[in-house]
């Protein structure tokens, strides 16, 4: 089966050499139904580019798991731990046999001092894609602000503000 890698908005503006180029850095992976992709809580390592199949994001919480959602191919995992150096948030599952590609951290950051135009663009547009959530989160939150009353207020502040830090607007 051919792979369209233009799917993922993380390869967009690459040109064919430089697309050929990031992928051959990549592990092509197997991934079996139920196999754990990200563990949360634990050190991210890698990125992956879901090529096919269905995943389920939960988190682990003290009352059971928590759904977030169900990816289907085309979809990336693990970018956030690369950003953000944190440990992993959630907990990924596959829900179908996944295809992918993997990208290690330590690759991916080798590329990127080595001047690698390719990783640089894919790291760009995976970062256009963590903003543009950041967005709509924010977007979210106010809203959610303007519905609540006084009483509640000052919990969305606080969550707000360790949410957005410094960039907090609320």
């Amino acid at each position: 089966m051919k792979i369209d890698y233009k799917q993922f908005q993380a390869f967009k503006n690459l040109d064919k050499t430089q697309t050929k180029s990031f992928i051959e850095d990549c592990q092509r992976v197997k991934i079996p139904l139920g196999h754990r992709l990200v563990q949360q809580n634990s050190r991210g390592e890698k990125i992956f580019f879901v090529l096919e199949g269905e995943v389920r994001v939960f988190l682990d919480t003290t009352t059971g798991e928590q759904e977030l959602a169900k990816l289907a191919a085309p979809t990336v995992l693990g970018e956030m731990s690369f950003f953000s150096g944190e440990y992993n948030s959630a907990t990924v599952t596959a829900l179908t046999e996944v295809r992918a590609l993997l990208m290690p951290f330590k690759v991916l950051r080798q590329n990127l001092q080595n001047g690698d135009s390719a990783s640089s663009i894919v790291v760009l547009n995976m970062a256009v894609e963590i903003a543009q959530r950041a967005s709509a989160m924010a977007r979210k939150i106010a809203e959610l602000h303007n519905s609540q009353p006084d009483a509640k207020l000052s919990e969305l502040r606080d969550t707000s503000k360790s949410l957005f830090g410094e960039w907090s607007f609320l």
